[in-house]
């Protein structure tokens, strides 16, 4: 027998270590719900809210300060907090005066002159209208569905495209279209072709090939095309959606302009966590040693949880300084300002490793005067070298919109010739690189640019 002695190393994570980093990883929403659950699991870790016993008086003066800023929104903010405060009175019931669409076409069916059956197919067609007012669903999955004929799903379907908005229930973009003209009462044949076969090239904006493909002169197309553009592509789209809708809570708002910025974390809820001090009191007293055990246990497990906080907002603040820092351009200006940036560079400035921040990152929301973004957005990698210093994808964006804005719409400049105008700025990006870019905007060639 053989005996073989070898030495390896194994890094093994303790309970408290991954429960750090699983802490570390939260956002902040998810803190909170985890600091709440802990709460009720460990009697001996409170947490207590700073204005949970704010006195009257600062809440008067709150509200005082509301009404003499000049800020319009801090008057709507005091308005829905008296609302707020009003509705403590049960017998005080109110009525949303939002309507969804599949609500504003009920109600317009439940006045029309057909019968019973006809009106309970509509009510089902309205339900199945989606939030731009579509419907995808075909004439023998509505009969299937309701078990009648597909002549009668037909002309339940034309009943409801009767209805405002003008251009619902289509089942595409053209009828919408010739939905909305018919109520209008245009009769244009031109305008019929166009719509009918050649939508795409009025987004390309080629009248001269739709004038050619219709035969029509141009001047018809264009007036055509004019009244095409004032119509609605999207009838339920000014409508109340009941769908659940998703907020972000930012985990730190950045505020200040000019290079001068202030970070906050969204994190008072943690400053009134702490350890209970009637548990405290009890293993200081007499009493049955294995209680004490007990409630030492879950006095440790507090402080830990206290102590991983504690090092997750320190972190943060960190990680969020370090990105302010070297993204001082993007809060100064905003989107096409942004520069290349890597994990390594904020690690080296909040001296902590790259996993650190990655798993800190991951998550996370900041709130500054631009809008909300992901902690993972500022990471950036270079699309090209200018003068020595790496550019963004955004930043040749940028650039390549405001040649566009730019240009003589009679003469729009080529993707080649947008290229050239980078290289002449030091940005070497093809051409297919700039038409790849410009179709991400949504902007049109020269085509569709031209005027």
């Amino acid at each position: 027998m053989n005996l073989v002695l070898n030495t390896t190393q194994k890094l093994l994570m303790s309970q408290k270590m991954l429960q750090s980093t699983m802490i570390l990883q939260m956002s902040t929403t998810e803190l909170m719900d985890y600091v709440n659950t802990l709460t009720e699991e460990n009697p001996v870790l409170e947490v207590k809210n700073k204005y949970d016993e704010e006195p009257s008086a600062n809440i008067l003066r709150r509200k005082i300060e509301y009404l003499d800023s000049s800020d319009e929104q801090n008057r709507t903010y005091y308005s829905q907090e008296k609302d707020d405060e009003d509705e403590n009175d049960m017998w005080k019931f109110r009525q949303s005066t939002e309507e969804s669409l599949a609500e504003f076409i009920i109600s317009q069916i439940n006045v029309l002159k057909i019968s019973k059956k006809e009106m309970a197919v509509c009510d089902f067609i309205a339900g199945c209208l989606d939030e731009s007012g579509y419907l995808r669903q075909s004439n023998a999955q509505i009969a299937a569905s309701l078990n009648i004929t597909e002549d009668e799903a037909q002309k339940a379907v034309e009943t409801v495209q009767s209805l405002e908005p003008a251009g619902v229930c289509a089942r595409d973009l053209s009828e919408c279209l010739m939905i909305q003209i018919k109520q209008l009462g245009i009769k244009n044949h031109v305008l019929n072709a166009i719509i009918e076969n050649h939508l795409s090239l009025v987004g390309k904006n080629q009248l001269q090939l739709i004038a050619k493909k219709i035969k029509a002169p141009i001047e018809e197309v264009s007036a055509a095309v004019g009244i095409i553009k004032t119509l609605n592509p999207k009838p339920g789209s000014g409508f109340v959606s009941h769908g659940s809708v998703e907020y972000i809570i930012p985990d730190a708002v950045v505020t200040g302009q000019n290079g001068e910025y202030v970070i906050t974390l969204n994190d008072s809820f943690s400053a009134g966590l702490n350890v209970s001090g009637f548990y405290k009191d009890i293993i200081k007293g007499e009493g049955e040693s294995e209680a004490k055990e007990f409630v030492y246990s879950k006095i440790r497990q507090a402080q830990w949880v206290i102590k991983c906080i504690s090092r997750r907002k320190e972190t943060l603040y960190n990680i969020i300084n370090a990105i302010v820092h070297k993204q001082t351009e993007f809060f100064d200006k905003g989107e096409g300002y942004i520069k290349p940036l890597s994990l390594s560079d904020v690690a080296y400035d909040a001296g902590i490793h790259e996993s650190t921040v990655s798993r800190t990152a991951r998550g996370k929301y900041i709130q500054c005067r631009h809008g909300v973004y992901p902690l993972n957005y500022f990471f950036r990698q270079a699309a090209a070298e200018a003068f020595g210093q790496g550019v963004t994808q955004e930043k040749i964006q940028s650039m390549i919109k405001k040649l566009i804005d730019s240009e003589d719409k009679s003469a729009p400049l080529s993707d080649r010739k947008i290229a050239d105008e980078l290289s002449a700025m030091g940005i070497d990006i093809s051409r297919r690189t700039v038409a790849k870019y410009r179709g991400i905007m949504g902007i049109n060639g020269i085509s569709g640019r031209k005027c």
